[in-house]
C-alpha cells in the first residue's frame, strides 16, 4: 500500500491591517514553514514515502476558514498508512470562553491560534477546542498525526525583554463568543463529548496542559511551557526564525536515520535552554508510549553517508549536493573541510583518509547544495567525473558580542575592543569572540559601567556572570581587567561550542545506536514532561537537611558494531565535566549481539553549588551531552572548571581521529587538517534541572522573619500561624498550571513586568513569588490585621506594585493588598486578605502562592500645584499628552479661540486618560467627519486634587482658574465641558452654585454619580474594580493601563467617600439648585454583566465579594447594587438622576452605552456616545 505524507504548513508574519485591535507583526514565521517544506521535500524525494504537495498558507492566505478547510479537505484524506503533519508558526493568544467552558478553563479563557483575519470585526481565533476537534476528524482513519505549534498562548512575561526581542503571543481577545460560533457546534456527538467533559473534568487534569476533548490520537510539539514566551531568533545566515523552529529543523537536518520523538524533544530542549532564557519546548502525546516512535512515523529515511561532488560549468566551479538542509554552514573564522574519494569507494574506504584523492573547503552554502573550493589534489580530479565527499572538519563559530556604547563608559569599551583585537596568538584578534555591529546579531552584550565590565544576556540584558572585577575598588579600567573580560568571554564561547557540537550530516551512526538513560535513584520528579527532567531535592526530616538527588546515567549500545562513547556535563556556571564515569576519555561499548559489555552505568549525587544557593538560586540546569564515535576519542579535552580559563593548548594524546581534532579545536582554534582515520560520530542531549526549594520559616508574632539574607522581611503578625519562603514561577506552576498571571496583565508586556526578588541567572528563573504554607487560619489576615512584608528593593516613581493570588476554590484571581514606596528606598507590601489555601504535596494544611506585578504609569509630567488648568499642546500615537501650563500663553490661546472644550477627570487620576478621545471621537460637520481636536479651536484640561479637597472647593477653584484666562461670565465664546465621574459633580456645582451658568454653554457628564455612589471608601471600590479587571468580569475590554490608574488611586488613599454618599450634605444641597438653563447631556455606561443574571453567577459574585471583604462584606458594599444596571462604580439610576424639570431638560443618551466606569474614553461605544453628545446638531 502506498504511504503518503499530507502536510499543512501555516506561517503568519503579517496580520490583517483591518484588525479591531492591532496584532504585532512577526519576522520569522514564513521562514520557519519554508524551512519545514524544504526539509520534507529533501528528505523524502528518493524514499518510499510520497510527499503529497504540501498545502502552504502564508500571511493573508492563512485565514481561519482556509486553515479549517486545509484540515477538512487536505489532511482528512490521510488513512491508516499515512502521516499527517500540521505546522503552525505565528501568534498564539487567548480569547473569552463561553460559560459552558468555565469548568474547563478556570481563567475563563480559551487558548487559541490567531489566524490572519482572527482579530477583524467578524473574525475569530481558532480555539484550542476547535483545533482538538479538527485533529479528531483527521484521526478518524488512524493516520500518524504530528502537530507542531511555534507560538505561545499565556506566557507570564516574567522578565523585561529587550526591545528587539519579538515573542509570538498577541493580546487577549476580550470579545464575547457564543457557543454556537464554534465549528463543532453542529456536530452533536463532538459537542456532547466536550460539554460532558467540561462537567466531569477533574481540575488537576486541566492544569497538566492536556489538549481538550474530543481527542484524536496525535503527538504535539509546542514551543514552550504554557507560562513562557516563544521567542524569535536570528539564524546562521542572519534570517529571522522562531527559536523553537530553528533548532527543531537544525536537529532534524543533522540527524541521519530515525530519531524518536522523545530523543528529539530532549535534544531540542537542551539546545534551546543553552541558547535563550525561559523557553522550554514541550512534547505531548495522547499515549505517552507513542513518544518512542520515530519522527513522522519513520517516513524520513536514511541518507547517504557522503555528498556527491561534481563540476558545474554554469557555476564555473565544484558543487556538492548538500547544503543548509544537511546542517552545513560557513563561518568567517573556521571552515567546513571535505575529503574527496573516487565514486567507487565503499563505506570502509571512505573512512581511510590516506585513500582520499584530495581535500576541499565549503565556500558558500545554499539550502540543498554548496559551492566548494579544492584545496588539495586538484590535479587528480577531472571536471567530467563525479566523486564522493565526506565532511572531516566542521566550523566552530565564534561568540558574537555587541558592545553597548550608548550606556557604557567609553574608556572601558575602547580598552575592551583593543584587547579583543590583540588577544589571539601573535597579537591577532581572538578566534573565540567577535564584536558585531548590530545588537540583533549578538549572542551577548557587553557593558562597561563604574569601572566594571558586565556580560549581559541578549534577551533581557540581565548579567550572565559576575562583573569583572566582582567588587569595584574605584580603580579605573586596566589592561588586566580587559584581559580578564576576554578570558571570560572565550570561556563562555567554548561552552557554547560544546553545546553546539552536533552530528555530522554524513554520519552513519543512527540516533538510536546508543541509548542514554537517566534514572532517578533518589529525589523527586517535579514534572511529567517528556522533553526535560526536573528533579527536586528530598528533605530528611530526621536530620532536618536537604539531600541532593541521586541519578543513574546508563549508556547502552543497541547497534551491531563496536562504538566508543562518553557523556560530558555542561553546567550552569559554564563548567564542562567529563568525570561522570571512571574513564574520562572514551568508553568502549561492545556490539549488542557480541556477549561483551555493551552497556555502562554510573550513579552520582548532584547538588546545586552552595555559592548559587546563597544567591537565592533554586533551579540549576545541567545538560548531559552524549558523544558517540566509531573510534576512541578523548572527552577530557573538553573539560574546564567553572569560570577559570583552561590551558590554551591541550595534548590530543594517542588518538588521531577527526572527532578528537574537533574536540581539541574547541580549545586551540587550530585549523583542523585531515590525517589518519576519518571517524563517524554523533551526539544527543538530555537536560536535567535540579531544584532545591527554599526552607520555609515560621512567621512570628513578636519579631520579623528574614528571607534571603534580609532581602525580604516578613513583619510579625499577632494571629497568623504559617511558614513562609520565596519560590519561582516554574515551582509555583506545579500546583497552579498556567494560572499564574491574569490576562489583563499579559496584554501589554511593555507596561507590566513580574516583580522578582532575585534576578534570573542562566536557566534559573529567579525568585518571584512568596509561598505561605502550613496555614492554620487564613482569615486572620484582614484589613484590621494586615500582613506586612518589607522588600529591600525600590520601585520607581512611575511604578505600582500589585500583590495577587489565585483562589483555586472559587477560581478567582484576588488582589491581596497594595505596594507602598517607603522613605528609605524599600518597598512595603501590605496584604489585607489571603485566599483559601490549596493542598499541595509539600503542605497538607495548604499553601498560598503570592505574586507581585509591577505596572508602569506615565505621570502628568507637570508640577503638582493643584488645581491645574492647562491647554493641550499635543497627543502622540501612544496617547501621551503634552500640556501647556503657562497662564499667559493659555490666555492668548483663549482670546483667539471661539469653540472651546474643557475636560475634567473623575476620581480616577488625571485628564490624561480622557484626553486621548479628542483624536478618536468624531463629529460630523457639513457632511465632513472631524475629530474633536479638529472640531474645537482649543482643548483645555482641569486637573484637581480629589481626595483632600471637597467638591465645592474644587468647583470654586475651577471658576477662578477660568476667570484668570479670560473665561469669566458672558465671555462671548462657546465653552463645552466634558466631565467624568466626580468631575461632573464639580462642573454641576460650578454651574448651579457658583455662577458657572454664565460661563458654560454645554455640560456632558459620563458616569457621574448624580444621586451618589454606594461605595463607602476608595479602597473598597478599587479592590472591587481590580477584581473585575483581573478576572475579566467586565463585558468590555479593559486596557492594562487601567490597572496602573487604580493602583495609583490606591497607593496612599484609605479615605472615606463621605461626600459621595447618597445622603450626604452635598447631594442635599445640589438637589435644591435652581434651573441653570444650561444644556446637560448624560452618558450612562451599563456593564451588562448581571443583566438576566443566573443564580450561579450571582453566587460567584457574592463569593468574590466575601473573599475581598470577609465578614465586613455588608459594610463594604450593598450586594443589591450589582442586581441593578450599573457601570461598576455607579448605578444607572444615579447617573441619570438629574431632574427633568429644567429648561432645557437633561438629555440622556439611549440606548445606554456598552461600557463601564473605567472605559468611557477607550471603547468604541463610549467614543460613539461622546461623539453624539458633542455633535453640532444637538
Amino acid at each position: 500500500m502506498a504511504k503518503s505524507i499530507y502536510a499543512l504548513l501555516v506561517g503568519i508574519d503579517r496580520y490583517d491591517p483591518n484588525s479591531v485591535s492591532p496584532v504585532p507583526s512577526l519576522q520569522g514565521c514564513v521562514n520557519d514553514i519554508a524551512a519545514a517544506q524544504e526539509y520534507l521535500e529533501e528528505r523524502t524525494k528518493d524514499g518510499e514515502w510520497q510527499l503529497i504537495e504540501p498545502l502552504i498558507l502564508k500571511n493573508e492566505q492563512a485565514t481561519r476558514e482556509a486553515i479549517i478547510q486545509g484540515f477538512k479537505d487536505h489532511l482528512c484524506k490521510a488513512d491508516s498508512s499515512d502521516v499527517v503533519f500540521f505546522y503552525y508558526a505565528g501568534h498564539g493568544g487567548q480569547e473569552k470562553a463561553p460559560e459552558e467552558f468555565w469548568v474547563l478553563e478556570p481563567d475563563r479563557l480559551n487558548e487559541s491560534l490567531i489566524c490572519y483575519d482572527s482579530r477583524t470585526a467578524n473574525g475569530k481565533d481558532l480555539a484550542d477546542k476547535e483545533l482538538s476537534y479538527l485533529i479528531s476528524l483527521v484521526a478518524k482513519k488512524d493516520p500518524h498525526v504530528l502537530i507542531v505549534l511555534d507560538c505561545c498562548h499565556s506566557g507570564s512575561g516574567t522578565r523585561d525583554l529587550a526591545p528587539d526581542v519579538k515573542v509570538r503571543r498577541a493580546s487577549v481577545d476580550n470579545r464575547e463568543r457564543d457557543l454556537k460560533s464554534y465549528l463543532f457546534y453542529e456536530d452533536q456527538k463532538a459537542l456532547d463529548e466536550i460539554l460532558t467533559s467540561s462537567r466531569n473534568l477533574d481540575e488537576q487534569k486541566k492544569t497538566t496542559g492536556v489538549v481538550l476533548p474530543p481527542r484524536g490520537k496525535h503527538i504535539m510539539f509546542s514551543a514552550c511551557r504554557d507560562y513562557e514566551l516563544a521567542k524569535e531568533y536570528k539564524g546562521d545566515r542572519g534570517e529571522p526564525r522562531g527559536v523553537f523552529s530553528y533548532f527543531l529543523m537544525q536537529t532534524l537536518q543533522r540527524t541521519n536515520g530515525k530519531i524518536t520523538y522523545r530523543d528529539l524533544a530532549r535534544n531540542i530542549n537542551a539546545i534551546v535552554s543553552g541558547k535563550v532564557k525561559e523557553q522550554s519546548p514541550q512534547v505531548d502525546a495522547t499515549n505517552p508510549e507513542e513518544l518512542d516512535q520515530p519522527f513522522l512515523g519513520g517516513a524520513i529515511g536514511d541518507r547517504d553517508v557522503f555528498f556527491a561532488l561534481t563540476y558545474n560549468r554554469n557555476e564555473n566551479g565544484w558543487l556538492i549536493d548538500g547544503g543548509g538542509l544537511h546542517g552545513l554552514r560557513v563561518s568567517q573564522e573556521t571552515e567546513t573541510l571535505l575529503a574527496i574519494f573516487p565514486l567507487t569507494a565503499n563505506s570502509e574506504e571512505l573512512r581511510n583518509l590516506d585513500a582520499a584523492l584530495g581535500e576541499a573547503k565549503v565556500t558558500k552554502v545554499f539550502p540543498q547544495r554548496s559551492k566548494v573550493q579544492i584545496t588539495k589534489g586538484e590535479e587528480k580530479l577531472s571536471e567530467k567525473e563525479s566523486y564522493k565527499a565526506v565532511a572531516i572538519g566542521l566550523p566552530l563559530p565564534p561568540l558574537k558580542v555587541y558592545f553597548k556604547t550608548d550606556e557604557s563608559d567609553a574608556v572601558g569599551i575602547e580598552l575592551a575592543r583593543k584587547t579583543l583585537q590583540t588577544s589571539g596568538l601573535k597579537n591577532q584578534p581572538s578566534l573565540y569572540v567577535r564584536e558585531v555591529e548590530q545588537a540583533a546579531d549578538a549572542n551577548y552584550y557587553l557593558a562597561a559601567n563604574k569601572n566594571q565590565y558586565w556580560i549581559l544576556q541578549r534577551e533581557d540584558l540581565s548579567p550572565a556572570i559576575a562583573p569583572i572585577p566582582e567588587a569595584s575598588n574605584g580603580e579605573s579600567y586596566t589592561s588586566e581587567m580587559a584581559s580578564a573580560l576576554v578570558t571570560r568571554l572565550e570561556h563562555i564561547a567554548r561552552w557554547k561550542n560544546v553545546l553546539d557540537l552536533s552530528t555530522p550530516a554524513t554520519s552513519r551512526i543512527k540516533p538510536d545506536d546508543v541509548e542514554m538513560s537517566i534514572t532517578i535513584v533518589s529525589g523527586k520528579k517535579e514534572s511529567p514532561s517528556s522533553s526535560e527532567l526536573r528533579v527536586e531535592y528530598t528533605h530528611d526530616s530526621n536530620n532536618n537537611e536537604w539531600l541532593g538527588p541521586v541519578l543513574q546515567v546508563r549508556l547502552t549500545n543497541r547497534s551491531f558494531k563496536t562504538l566508543y562513547a562518553n557523556v560530558v556535563l555542561l553546567s550552569e556556571d559554564y563548567a564542562i565535566n567529563a568525570d561522570l564515569f571512571e574513564e574520562k576519555s572514551s568508553i568502549r561499548l561492545a556490539p549488542s549481539d557480541s556477549g561483551g559489555s555493551s552497556s555502562v552505568e554510573s550513579e552520582l549525587t548532584f547538588y546545586i553549588p552552595e555559592a548559587f544557593l546563597e544567591q537565592g538560586i533554586t533551579e540549576y540546569k545541567d545538560i548531559f551531552k552524549l558523544i558517540v564515535c566509531t573510534t576512541e576519542f578523548n572527552a577530557s579535552l573538553l573539560q574546564q572548571d567553572g569560570l577559570n580559563p583552561p590551558p590554551r593548548n591541550r595534548s590530543t594524546e594517542q588518538y588521531g581521529g577527526t572527532l578528537d581534532r574537533l574536540l581539541d579545536g574547541v580549545h586551540t582554534r587550530n585549523a583542523v587538517r585531515a590525517q589518519g582515520t576519518y571517524d563517524d560520530w554523533m551526539t544527543k542531549e538530555i537536560t536535567v534541572t535540579l531544584i532545591k526549594p527554599q526552607d520555609a520559616k515560621p512567621i512570628k508574632s513578636h519579631s520579623s522573619t528574614s528571607l534571603q539574607d534580609g532581602l525580604v522581611e516578613v513583619q510579625p503578625h499577632p494571629s497568623l500561624r504559617a511558614k513562609v519562603n520565596l519560590t519561582t514561577v516554574p515551582q509555583a506552576s506545579r500546583d497552579l498550571g498556567n494560572l499564574i498571571l491574569p490576562a489583563i496583565l499579559r496584554q501589554e508586556p511593555r507596561v507590566t513586568q513580574s516583580f522578582a526578588f532575585t534576578s534570573s541567572r542562566g536557566s534559573d528563573p529567579g525568585l518571584s513569588a512568596i509561598e505561605l504554607s502550613d496555614i492554620e487560619d487564613y482569615t486572620v489576615v484582614n484589613k484590621d490585621a494586615p500582613l506586612t512584608i518589607v522588600i529591600d528593593k525600590e520601585i520607581t516613581e512611575n511604578e505600582y506594585l500589585l500583590p495577587f493570588a489565585y483562589d483555586s476554590e472559587d477560581k478567582f484571581f484576588l488582589p491581596l493588598g497594595r505596594g507602598i514606596r517607603t522613605e528609605n528606598g524599600k518597598t512595603e507590601i501590605v496584604l489585607e486578605r489571603l485566599p483559601k489555601p490549596s493542598t499541595t504535596s509539600r503542605s497538607l494544611q495548604g499553601s498560598v502562592k503570592i505574586f507581585l506585578e509591577k505596572v508602569a504609569h506615565q505621570k502628568l509630567g507637570r508640577p503638582y500645584n493643584y488645581p491645574l488648568l492647562s491647554s493641550v499642546a499635543s497627543i502622540d500615537d501612544k496617547d501621551k499628552v503634552t500640556y501647556e501650563a503657562n497662564k499667559e500663553t493659555i490666555k492668548g490661546q483663549v482670546a483667539q479661540a471661539q469653540k472651546i472644550v474643557l475636560f475634567i477627570h473623575g476620581i480616577l487620576g488625571s485628564t490624561q486618560r480622557s484626553l486621548s478621545s479628542i483624536n478618536k471621537a468624531k463629529v460630523t460637520v457639513n457632511g465632513q467627519d472631524r475629530t474633536l481636536k479638529e472640531h474645537y479651536d482649543l482643548v483645555l484640561a482641569f486637573d484637581y486634587e480629589n481626595l483632600q479637597t471637597t467638591i465645592e472647593e474644587n468647583a470654586k477653584l475651577l471658576g477662578q482658574r477660568l476667570q484668570e484666562i479670560g473665561l469669566g461670565p458672558n465671555h462671548g465664546k462657546e465653552l463645552h465641558i466634558v466631565a467624568h465621574s466626580m468631575g461632573g459633580l464639580i462642573a454641576r456645582w460650578f454651574i448651579e452654585q457658583e455662577g458657572g451658568n454664565q460661563v458654560v454653554q454645554h455640560l456632558v457628564m459620563l458616569g457621574t454619580p448624580n444621586a451618589g455612589s454606594p461605595w463607602p471608601s476608595i479602597q473598597d471600590w478599587v479592590f472591587t474594580a481590580l477584581s473585575f479587571g483581573l478576572n475579566q468580569l467586565s463585558a468590555v475590554v479593559w486596557p492594562t493601563r487601567i490597572v496602573a490608574v487604580l493602583l495609583e488611586l490606591l497607593e496612599n488613599n484609605d479615605l472615606s467617600l463621605e461626600q459621595m454618599h447618597p445622603e450626604s450634605e452635598f447631594f442635599k444641597a445640589i438637589a435644591l439648585s435652581e434651573d441653570p438653563h444650561v444644556p446637560y447631556t448624560i452618558i450612562a455606561g451599563d456593564r451588562s454583566l448581571i443583566s438576566g443574571i443566573s443564580e450561579e453567577k450571582s453566587g460567584q459574585l457574592h463569593r468574590l465579594m466575601q473573599k475581598l471583604f470577609g465578614k465586613a462584606v455588608d459594610k463594604a458594599i450593598d450586594l443589591a447594587f450589582f442586581q441593578q444596571p450599573n457601570d461598576l462604580a455607579v448605578s444607572l439610576a444615579s447617573i441619570t438622576s438629574v431632574t427633568s424639570d429644567r429648561t432645557p431638560p437633561p438629555r440622556i443618551l439611549e440606548p445606554y452605552t456598552a461600557c463601564d466606569h473605567v472605559t468611557y474614553f477607550t471603547v468604541p461605544s463610549g467614543l460613539a456616545a461622546l461623539s453624539e453628545a458633542l455633535s453640532p446638531k444637538h
